[in-house]
């Protein structure tokens, strides 16, 4: 182990290298050796504390964090550090907007602060505050500023289109999705988005297009493959089967996709395997009483009295919960008065 006054440097320099090159285990070993030898560093403080931060170990991080950034507020990295884990991890948008007003003052030209600021105003949906930053820094110097705000111009975008939907705008949505696509091309939901606006319109081929061309930029988005299994079916297409089966390998955990692949598999005279889906969903979540009776009232909706029943007793027999089990009952017999499907 290095012993010269200068080793706790030479740690922190090479974990950051670590970081940089994805080597994160690495990297956090080399960060807590740089504090072991120099604990009262502000700038170990901050490198650990991004690490921590980076693994979703938000108690660690923020202290670690308040450390670095009360000790030397010359430290900018802790105190946008500090901001966006407050922020966007915590959801504590005062506080960080506290420390963003001290950054700022003390650093009026740092971009850096001004993305982390708009990142927070876009999650506490002041999508239109957080516009006018984005567009602000879409000229900096920085590339890398500069190409961080044009993605979240991206999401500014589709949130604009999501409310446009939402009040009856479906051109306009259609045109804020467009523009989202086109500022980050590697990202499927606006494209998504715009086939589920068009399938709203009678669109009916652009809106498949549209999926297709969501599914291109990220085979593995579970929602592009569900939306295109929606429209398949409505349309009797027999490649509906394929697009649920792979919504579900993408996502197990949603239920939607869950109960319309287990529905699917029984419609073709599959109901040993649609349980075995259910089952699947289940037991990814902890095969929790709450995690069969979530599966009830879709299956029944479906018009499945036999999935939906099948669900309901995986549910009493881990039943922790009385009341949610009579609260299903209830509900599946109300559903389930009329003439249902097996």
């Amino acid at each position: 182990m290095l012993q010269d006054s200068d080793s706790w440097l030479d740690l922190l320099q090479q974990g950051l290298a670590q970081a940089r090159a994805g080597e994160f285990d690495n990297a956090l070993d080399h960060f807590e050796r740089a504090r072991q030898l120099a604990p009262t560093r502000p700038e170990t403080a901050c490198a650990l504390g991004r690490e921590h931060m980076r693994r979703g170990q938000l108690e660690e991080a923020l202290a670690l964090l308040e450390e670095a950034w009360n000790q030397d507020r010359s430290l900018v990295t802790a105190g946008t550090s500090l901001a966006r884990c407050l922020g966007l991890d915590l959801e504590q948008f005062l506080e960080a907007h506290a420390v963003l007003d001290d950054v700022d003052a003390r650093f009026p030209n740092e971009a850096t602060s001004r993305l982390i600021r708009a990142e927070i105003l876009l999650a506490e949906g002041r999508h239109e505050e957080a516009s006018v930053v984005s567009e602000a820094l879409l000229e900096s110097t920085s590339e890398r500023v500069s190409q961080s705000a044009t993605l979240l111009m991206a999401r500014v975008e589709n949130e604009r289109g999501l409310r446009a939907i939402r009040s009856g705008g479906l051109e306009r949505a259609i045109f804020a999705f467009k523009r989202a696509g086109d500022l980050d091309e590697n990202w499927a939901a606006p494209q998504s988005n715009l086939g589920a606006t068009f399938e709203k319109l009678g669109r009916l081929q652009r809106a498949e297009a549209a999926y297709r061309s969501a599914l291109e930029r990220d085979p593995t988005y579970a929602r592009g493959w569900h939306n295109l299994y929606l429209l398949y079916q409505r349309q009797n297409d027999s490649r509906a089967g394929d697009c649920v089966e792979r919504a579900f390998r993408a996502d197990t955990a949603s239920v939607p996709i869950t109960t319309d692949f287990a529905l699917s598999l029984l419609g073709d005279d599959d109901p040993d395997s649609a349980k075995a889906i259910l089952a699947c969903h289940a037991h990814g979540l902890g095969d929790l009483c709450d995690s069969w009776a979530s599966l009830v009232m879709p299956l029944a909706r479906g018009g499945s009295r036999e999935l939906a029943e099948f669900c309901l007793e995986k549910a009493k027999e881990r039943s922790t919960d009385p009341d949610l089990i009579a609260r299903t009952e209830a509900l599946l017999e109300g559903a389930m008065r009329g003439p249902a499907k097996a």
